[in-house]
This record gives C-alpha cells, sequence and structure tokens, in this order.
C-alpha cells in the first residue's frame, strides 16, 4: 500500500512539474496550489503554515523570475517543446530504469532539438533553464514533505 502511495504522490507531483514548464505564470501558481493540496493532506496540523510559508515564498520568488524573464522574450513554443520533453523523461524515469529513460528520451526528443539548436536565443535559454530548475524543486519540496 505504501508504495502505491508514493507512486500517487511521484505522479502529483511530476504533473505539478509539467505545469510549471508548460503553463507561465498560471502553470506557476497551479504548481503552488498542488503543492499545497500535498501539504494539507499529508502533513500534521502544527507543520502545515510552516510548509504553506516555503511553498509561498517558492512561488513568489518563481513569479518574479519569470516576470523578469519573460520581459526579454514571448517565444514559448520552444519551452513548450522542451517542457512537454523533460515532463516526458520524468514520467519515464519513474517508471522505468534511469539508463533506459534517457535513451528514449533521447531518441524520441532530444535529437530533433540538438539540429534546431542554432535559431533558439539566449534569453529562451535562460528561460529554459530557469523553468527545470523550478520543477525540480516542486520536486524536492513536495518529496520532502511526504
Amino acid at each position: 500500500m505504501l508504495f502505491w502511495n508514493l507512486l500517487g504522490l511521484e505522479s502529483i507531483l511530476i504533473c505539478a512539474a509539467g505545469i510549471t514548464l508548460l503553463g507561465n505564470y498560471s502553470g506557476l501558481v497551479i504548481a503552488g496550489l498542488i503543492v499545497s493540496a500535498v501539504n494539507f493532506v499529508v502533513n500534521e496540523p502544527g507543520s502545515i503554515l510552516f510548509w504553506e510559508i516555503i511553498i509561498l515564498a517558492y512561488i513568489c520568488f518563481g513569479l518574479i523570475t519569470a516576470y523578469l524573464l519573460n520581459r526579454k522574450t514571448h517565444n514559448f513554443r520552444v519551452l513548450k517543446v522542451a517542457g512537454g520533453s523533460v515532463t516526458s523523461l520524468f514520467l519515464f524515469g519513474m517508471l522505468l530504469p534511469f539508463i533506459p529513460a534517457i535513451l528514449i528520451w533521447t531518441a524520441i526528443i532530444g535529437i530533433p532539438l540538438v539540429f534546431n539548436y542554432r535559431s533558439i536565443s539566449r534569453a529562451i535559454v535562460l528561460q529554459a533553464i530557469f523553468k527545470f530548475i523550478f520543477c525540480t524543486g516542486w520536486l524536492i519540496i513536495g518529496n520532502i514533505l511526504y
């Protein structure tokens, strides 16, 4: 039973990470609400407020950083393709061993991205790196909560 609980929690956290990658400001807020709901379900009443402050601070930091990075670029097509591919990598990694998951992701999604790297500007790369780091933060916070 514990295995299924952990698998369900990881699925929920991967959805939150995917929403962060694929959405803009609303994606950050919705992912924060998802992690906040996980906080309310798994924590004791005494420690909920402590984790809520951390989650709200993380949302505020993410919104401010996303606003600063979005001022330079409004091209989200590349970010949505990369975000969807990383979400699929997380899902493959959850259900398969790590090395086969990376090989499948590289064959399906990574190779086409390599051939288009010259048309991607530096601002888009910085925004993608921020989103990847931020979605990994949701996974870390959610796993610490449980």
